[in-house]
């Protein structure tokens, strides 16, 4: 019996961490850009989500085309905007093309982890799509884990898990 009130409490140790650490993945994309060959495809899309706590979240957006060479999106702007206080944080485009040269290829944009607050947020994609073979685009991913237990919550659990470690090393000696 005394192993297993051990077992218990730290169960609950355990779980006092991981329940405010609840986990976050969202996906959006925009398959659809193409040219009409005369001028360029322009794109302003914009992506709503929910946050339901505080969350440490990070992201990629990659431009994709089902063509061999390609693709010929380019994502000139991408941001997160809070549609209640309007905090604004910018992508940075760690995998670049050179527009101007002619190049084509694949374009990297990154969030690196930061604390969001809970309510509504946009994701905002802003480009142009050059491809006039086959529709082109690109995926967004944002993934993080948010505190969607509140604190006091989660201390209590750590209290109770304590107390039961507590009451097995006193039975035990």
């Amino acid at each position: 019996m005394k192993p297993l009130s051990a077992v218990l409490a730290l169960s609950l140790a355990l779980a006092a961490g991981t329940a405010a650490a609840a986990p976050v993945s969202l996906s959006f994309s925009n398959d659809n850009i193409l040219s009409d060959g005369n001028d360029v495809a322009a794109f302003d899309d914009s992506f709503g989500f929910q946050l339901s706590g505080a969350t440490l979240l990070s992201g990629v957006i990659t431009t994709h085309t089902p063509e061999a060479s390609g693709p010929w999106v380019n994502i000139t702007a991408a941001f997160l905007k809070s549609v209640v206080g309007g905090q604004t944080f910018q992508l940075t485009e760690t995998d670049a093309v050179n527009w101007d040269a002619d190049e084509f290829g694949v374009e990297t944009w990154t969030f690196n982890p930061q604390w969001l607050a809970a309510g509504s947020w946009e994701l905002h994609v802003v480009g142009e799509g050059f491809g006039v073979k086959a529709p082109e685009g690109y995926t967004a991913e944002l993934n993080g884990r948010s505190n969607d237990l509140p604190e006091p919550a989660a201390l209590a659990l750590v209290a109770v898990a304590l107390a039961g470690l507590s009451l097995s090393r006193r039975r035990a000696s």
